[in-house]
């Protein structure tokens, strides 16, 4: 999900940015939401304070009439989202320079010069923002690649319950949160190829990030999905203390 801001002094064209917003998102099904669409550059200030911020796209105006320009928001902005897209919306072509003396990064620049172009210049905005998050989300994955007979498979980690030994010699079943396959390796391997999985039997590798909870006293764990798979004693204790320190 991308949040929207939008900061606009003028009332009406506040709400035209707002509705060609909103008709694109409902168009192309986007997972955007406007979270604030507001004449007050405080108000989306005070809503970043409160709130949680992910993945933010800005539609900004530069002359806001206020105490703070719109460049002065967006370094405040960047104090608090640094990953988020700004996009300057005016009349001060002029102005465009101070966005590197306050090093607020701008996506795009729309003048309102061109009124028949802004809709346009919004969308490509729009569709720019969703596209480099999505750069920013694939290469932030972490991808574990398996070798089988014909070809080699990249499954994302976050996909992998845990892995257990086959009955079928040096051959273990990857559990997926989707199904599970057998490929050609061996426990010992597996434990040290990535940092998430951990040996907490002989014959199981868990994958750390999907563990729902552990119980003490049957050393049975329950992952995400609801598989249970069972830990040794010792395992069982550095499990423990790696997930939850001393809160159990």
């Amino acid at each position: 999900m991308i949040d929207v801001y939008v900061c606009e002094n003028d009332a009406k064209q506040l709400n035209e940015i707002v509705n060609y917003i909103n008709n694109y998102i409902l168009i192309e099904d986007l997972e955007m939401k406007i979270q604030v669409a507001s004449q007050s550059p405080h108000e989306i200030l005070e809503y970043l304070k409160n709130n949680e911020v992910n993945n933010s796209l800005y539609f900004l105006d530069i002359d806001l009439k206020t105490d703070i320009n719109g460049i002065e928001l967006a370094s405040k902005i960047r104090k608090r989202d640094l990953t988020s897209k700004i996009v300057f919306i005016t009349t001060h072509a002029e102005l465009v320079f101070l966005t590197f003396k306050y090093q607020v990064e701008a996506l795009d620049f729309v003048l309102k010069d061109f009124p028949d172009e802004i809709q346009n210049r919004v969308i490509k905005a729009m569709n720019l923002a969703v596209e480099q998050f999505k750069q920013k989300e694939s290469h932030n994955e972490d991808f574990y690649q398996i070798k089988t007979a014909d070809h080699v498979r990249s499954i994302k980690v976050a996909d992998i319950l845990f892995f257990e030994s086959s009955t079928v010699p040096h051959k273990v079943i990857v559990h997926l949160m989707n199904g599970q396959f057998e490929f050609y390796s061996t426990i010992r391997e597996i434990e040290a190829e990535n940092a998430a999985f951990f040996r907490c039997y002989k014959s199981f590798v868990v994958n750390t990030k999907n563990i729902k909870t552990i119980d003490r006293r049957t050393r049975e764990i329950t992952m995400t999905n609801g598989e249970k798979l069972l830990s040794s004693v010792m395992a069982c204790r550095t499990l423990i203390k790696m997930l939850y320190g001393d809160k159990q």
